[in-house]
């Protein structure tokens, strides 16, 4: 990073990175190893859930919880960062619904359910009732 701000190609400030461009984004992207890129798009969702205020969240809610998904297969993951990430597919599944995405709603629900696993009716049963 700091040799794209040295060279002008984004801006760092407050811990924030900003591209002057999108192209430029991908490119710094694309040095990610592969293997690496679901597991740095999950950090950025996690890092995106704790910072956002709540009106920030649910504006953004599509983005975030498609960057959580990214990880979603983690096999590192806690029972509470299965629960939550199925509470947060639970959420942007219901707001596709209410835009009449029910296809997307029903991709949504479906990653959140298998985030439970097989013990979601023991763990967390209102997430699942829901």
């Amino acid at each position: 990073i700091e040799e794209f701000e040295e060279e002008g190609l984004c801006e760092v400030d407050n811990e924030e990175c900003h591209f002057m461009h999108d192209q430029i984004q991908s490119a710094a992207f694309e040095l990610i190893s592969p293997d690496q890129r679901d597991s740095f798009r999950g950090r950025i969702g996690s890092i995106l859930l704790q910072t956002l205020s709540p009106e920030e969240l649910e504006a953004s809610i599509f983005e975030v919880v498609g960057l959580l998904n990214c990880a979603a297969s983690n096999s590192n993951a806690t029972d509470e960062g299965r629960v939550e990430l199925a509470r947060m597919n639970l959420k942007a599944g219901i707001k596709a619904s209410e835009n009449a995405a029910f296809d997307t709603a029903k991709v949504y629900f479906k990653t959140g359910r298998e985030a439970l696993g097989s013990r979601g009716w023991e763990g967390d049963y209102r997430t699942m009732l829901d």
